[in-house]
């Protein structure tokens, strides 16, 4: 390993960092986290010129003072590890900002490369950036690029290979003006503190002038008196705070040399980006444009993959189940290896199958939107609303990650600068409905919401997220008070995202979705199969089996009769049960226990090819009615009354879940608990060690009980013509429960100290 050469990939966010990275590593990459904290980080291995390099993807930064997690993670890899070089990529389309962090590298004294990114997108809008003049300035290599086409790689792997074999420092540093004299002082004092903590003693005098607690820990306090000394001579010299005259001196370099090396166009055509911004960041368009896009997500995410989940249902029920159990049977196996292959990992691998479709295209439209720069406008969209409730607009981002999965959004609140809004954030992340949710959604919209199964889906995603900010608001007002800090945040220009890079995102998402889904599903799927097995060998007799599942089930749904679970629907109780392990074993725990229930009864003799027909069939009829609803011919095909009562899939998990939710009400109340109660294990563990074991505990038994509040109160008022004075007593013992805790949570709020 000593002849690795390490090398460092920094920049800003938005700067295209993450491009670059798979372009050098190639297929490479490894996913990660740094020590002792919970950003995520990436590194892998490549070689050049038959050398051996290892390259480490640093958090996106905008500089590196330490008021953010990514910030001082990046700060300290560097100090502690010493790179070979520093790929420091930078935006050429907006410079002068990029170039703020490029000056403290020059502070840092590291082998430094400047990969001038987007040269493309810069000229587009009229700018020109002196690639040559700007390297002579700063003292290092400079090479162009355009990491989306993979333009200036090759440029750029020789520029790496020369700085990083020599360790070649940069020639050039920033001149800080009226504080230039305090700085050389102080850097002649801390020299051999600088060797001794493996940092440059210039870096080391501008932070102690900056006020740096971390450059304070590096010297441990020896310097106090010298440092306060300068400070005292810098403030009465030029009037200002040692911090602001050092600040105002490296703003001043980066403008000057920004004049020095930029080109700009007399004439340049008004910007399309600035176009947009003015109408879709406007008061009366912002929401509604945003809930808009939202919707036609999802309608695209049901009206396109509704037929293919039937598909896959299917094809793999034919290939995984049936055919299984047939081949079994005929060659004398024993009914428990039956059970477990066809029931259990059968049933299992079928139900990760009929997930592919709808989280493939969710992944895939908010991929674009990412990619396009819609989404960073969406964080300041959410400002307003997010600020009422004691957070910042940048809490957006952690929000927005908890739709494709709650652990990465819970890792996200590390870019938060205050605890208790970091805390507040975790604890409201989980109503944001992770794609794991996704597969419940479309289940359940095509048994029961046919021709409305889009509106369905945007409901119960619009429905968490006003939840989410009620109870920021409850939170804000009771157990996490404060004022949120100032939301600062670059808007990238819009583009049209590059339909590869996409696809390439939305596979590896898929791809990492799946495999851990799958793992818990067939897990789960191959214990409740044998649980089945091993109850109905012990039993003697499959309905004295029934039975007892029957009864066991009862002290879980007692308290799910509220909201419209009947005790003979145990499975759904069993669901919810399995759903706090992983919210994708829901789906295959229903199939499962449903499916076992169905054994009874007997099946029709089962014909492969047939099936495989009918299925093919089946798809090509549901996109020619439209993508939503058969046509008719299915319904007569299947026994249905009609195509209101005929979805895609007829028979199956659809038609059990039709026989045990006795309405559309309990079906949509059972979809609400499953949206709030509490997020899966995962999750919980990365709350416990973010916020601490008792924060995780208030969470899990504040979104459950939220959970069944919710679902209780709307299944009543679904139902309230049934039985208005029993609807009456549950809905005002709810509201009365309610007040109740939030008059608990506002005493105990005068004690916490976050």
């Amino acid at each position: 390993m000593d002849d690795v050469l390490n090398v460092v990939l920094v920049g800003n966010p938005n700067a295209g960092k993450t491009t670059l990275f798979n372009l050098l590593t190639g297929a490479h990459e490894r996913t990660g986290n740094w020590t002792g904290v919970t950003v995520e980080s990436a590194h892998a291995n490549f070689t050049l010129n038959g050398r051996a390099y290892r390259i480490a993807d640093l958090p996106g930064i905008y500089s590196f003072s330490p008021d953010t997690e990514d910030e001082r993670v990046a700060r300290d890899y560097l100090i502690r590890n010493r790179p070979s070089a520093v790929i420091n990529i930078v935006d050429a389309s907006n410079l002068e900002r990029s170039l703020y962090l490029t000056s403290q590298l020059l502070d840092m004294r590291v082998p430094l490369v400047v990969a001038l990114n987007q040269v493309d997108v810069a000229e587009r809008h009229g700018i020109k950036v002196d690639a040559r003049h700007l390297a002579q300035h700063l003292g290092c290599p400079v090479v162009p690029m355009v990491a989306s086409r993979g333009e200036g790689l090759a440029e750029l792997r020789t520029a790496v290979a020369e700085v990083a074999s020599e360790r070649r420092l940069p020639a050039a540093h920033v001149a800080y003006g009226e504080a230039e004299p305090s700085v050389r002082r102080l850097q002649v004092c801390l020299i051999v503190a600088a060797d001794d903590a493996g940092v440059d003693s210039r870096w080391l005098a501008i932070k102690l002038l900056e006020r740096d607690p971390c450059a304070r820990e590096l010297t441990g306090g020896m310097f106090d008196a010298i440092v306060e000394e300068e400070n005292a001579r810098l403030a009465r010299h030029t009037g200002q705070r040692p911090e602001t005259a050092v600040m105002d001196a490296r703003l001043g370099f980066i403008r000057g040399l920004a004049r020095d090396v930029v080109c700009r166009r007399d004439e340049m055509r008004r910007r399309f980006s600035d176009i947009a911004d003015r109408v879709l960041l406007s008061r009366p368009v912002g929401i509604p444009a945003f809930l808009g896009v939202m919707f036609v997500v999802f309608w695209l995410t049901v009206r396109l993959t509704q037929p293919l989940v039937d598909f896959f249902d299917s094809v793999f029920s034919a290939l995984l189940i049936n055919q299984t159990r047939v081949w079994l049977t005929a060659r004398g196996a024993p009914e428990i290896l039956i059970t477990l292959l066809a029931d259990g990992a059968g049933a299992g691998l079928t139900t990760v199958a009929t997930f592919m479709p709808p989280i493939c295209m969710i992944f895939l439209c908010l991929t674009l939107l990412e990619e396009s720069g819609y989404m960073a406008r969406a964080a300041f969209i959410m400002d307003r609303f997010l600020n009422g409730i004691g957070l910042p607009g940048k809490a957006f981002i952690p929000l927005l990650v908890g739709f494709g999965c709650t652990v990465p959004a819970l890792m996200a609140t590390r870019t938060l600068e205050q605890r208790r809004a970091r805390i507040l954030t975790m604890l409201i992340a989980p109503f944001m409905s992770c794609g794991a949710r996704m597969p419940v959604y479309a289940i359940f919209a095509m048994a029961f919401f046919q021709r409305s199964g889009n509106l369905v889906i945007f409901a119960l995603y619009l429905i968490g997220g006003i939840l989410a900010i009620l109870s920021g608001l409850v939170l804000h007002r009771t157990l996490l008070r404060g004022e949120a800090a100032a939301f600062v945040m670059e808007l990238p220009p819009y583009h049209v995202p590059a339909l590869r890079g996409c696809l390439e995102h939305v596979w590896a998402n898929l791809k990492n979705f799946l495999t851990r889904a799958g793992q818990v599903i067939v897990l789960i799927a191959l214990l409740l199969s044998l649980g089945n097995a091993l109850l109905d060998r012990i039993s003697g007799d499959a309905e004295r089996a029934n039975e007892w599942r029957t009864s066991a089930a009862r002290a879980m749904t007692v308290t799910l009769r509220p909201m419209g679970v009947s005790e003979e629907n145990w499975p759904a109780a069993a669901g919810l049960l399995a759903g706090l392990m992983a919210k994708e074993a829901i789906v295959g725990t229903l199939e499962v226990l449903y499916a076992h229930e169905e054994d009874a009864h007997g099946d029709a003799p089962f014909v492969l090819g047939q099936a495989l027909k009918d299925a093919a069939k089946r798809l090509v009829a549901a996109y020619k009615s439209g993508g939503g609803v058969v046509a008719a011919e299915c319904a007569e095909q299947q026994g249905c009354a009609g195509p209101q009562e005929c979805s895609v899939h007829c028979g199956g998990l659809l038609n059990a879940l039709r026989d045990h939710f006795d309405s559309r009400a309990a079906a949509f109340a059972y979809l609400l608990f499953v949206l709030i109660y509490s997020p899966c294990l995962a999750a919980l563990i990365v709350l416990a060690r973010e916020a601490g074991w008792r924060w995780m505990l208030f969470a899990v038994t504040y979104q459950t009980l939220l959970a069944w509040m919710v679902a209780t109160v709307y299944y009543q008022l679904a139902t309230f013509a049934e039985a208005p004075l029993h609807a009456t007593l549950w809905i005002g013992g709810v509201a009365v429960a309610a007040v109740c805790g939030y008059g608990l949570m506002r005493t105990v709020g005068k004690r916490v100290v976050v």
